[in-house]
């Protein structure tokens, strides 16, 4: 499941692999403030390896917006949206062609946005060539959205499944999730219901974040006959996910800055 930079197939005739392209960030408006940004990066046994770059709005609503632009493929940006709470309201992937098949006809960018109504999952996807899909699907919350994005934050899409099932109306920790796939025609996107994600309390731990010795809360991910131990602050926002069969390989958030205090409201 956490497959750093690989190959993402999606709809619309797109195949994206991790090479450089361009593409630049949200452009900062005056009802979106810049709180905090850091990478989100690969541990493995030969060391630690960037992969994105984020940065955490907080927007005039009172809710979140986590813009991650990965940095091998530029293109490749997603959109987490929170509320005020840090629950997941939303997703966005945008990625454009891979470089090296820019020019062939069977090669278009595209952008897939996802939004969480409170019984229904509503996505739409429209290629760079102006081709459009929609879909809905009735959904048992707590739920997310999940496709096969291999380059995929796990570290903000995991802030907002243990938020729902720490802190929202989660049975057992369950946490339910739709998949997209292929429509029912060409150039069409679908959604399943996919296996739910379990996550359990397991305790508290000092531990190394942001520089300094604090607190963080660690949870079992269990999910597609793997687990993997989570690690939470106290915002609380998850900085650590590690291989349940073997921690030296996991992912973490590094080099965070915090510019202003934030966390949920009260």
């Amino acid at each position: 499941m956490l497959k750093a930079c690989s190959i993402l197939v999606a709809p619309i005739l797109i195949v994206i692999s991790c090479v450089g392209s361009s593409l630049g960030q949200t452009a900062p408006t005056a009802d979106r403030v810049l709180v905090a940004e850091g990478d989100f990066v690969a541990q493995t046994k030969e060391g630690v390896h960037p992969l994105s770059h984020w940065k955490l709005w907080r927007l005039g609503d009172g809710g979140y917006e986590v813009v991650d632009q990965k940095l091998q493929n530029t293109s490749s940006v997603e959109t987490f949206e929170f509320d005020a709470q840090l629950m997941p309201t939303g997703f966005t992937k945008s990625v454009g062609p891979p470089r090296q098949i820019q020019n062939s006809p069977q090669s278009h960018g595209v952008t897939i946005s996802c939004r969480y109504k409170s019984k229904e999952l509503a996505c739409t996807a429209e290629s760079s060539e102006g081709k459009k899909s929609s879909v809905s699907i009735a959904a048992d919350p707590p739920y997310v959205f999940m496709g096969e994005f291999y380059d995929l934050d796990f570290a903000w899409f995991m802030t907002g499944v243990v938020n729902l099932a720490s802190r929202g109306n989660a049975k057992n920790g369950l946490v339910n999730v739709y998949f997209l796939t292929d429509g029912a025609k060409p150039d069409e996107i679908g959604l399943e219901a996919d296996q739910p994600l379990k996550i359990t309390p397991v305790g508290q731990e000092v531990g190394q974040f942001d520089g300094k010795q604090q607190v963080l809360k660690e949870f079992k991910w269990e999910g597609q006959g793997e687990f993997y131990m989570v690690r939470t602050n106290a915002k609380p926002m998850v900085v650590g996910i590690n291989n349940g069969a073997n921690s030296e390989i996991g992912m973490a958030i590094s080099n965070y800055k915090e510019y202003v205090p934030w966390g949920p409201t009260p």
